[in-house]
């Protein structure tokens, strides 16, 4: 159930034009997203925060 609303909330912010980092997914949602079939391809995830705001950063610029 979790894996399905979250699943929902990226493909609304996808919509919207908003590109979606994830971070801390435990194992559990993870398998569970791979068995509906969710394309987790297209999803940016991230083992820590730390490293989704490295990532993140990477696409700001310094005025």
């Amino acid at each position: 159930m979790v894996a399905d609303q979250l699943f929902k909330v990226i493909s609304a912010l996808n919509l919207l034009g908003i590109d979606v980092l994830i971070s801390g997914i435990r194992p559990e949602i993870a398998q569970t997203m791979v068995s509906l079939e969710i394309k987790v391809e297209e999803i940016k995830s991230f083992a820590s925060l730390h490293r989704a705001v490295q990532y993140a950063s990477s696409f700001t610029t310094h005025l």
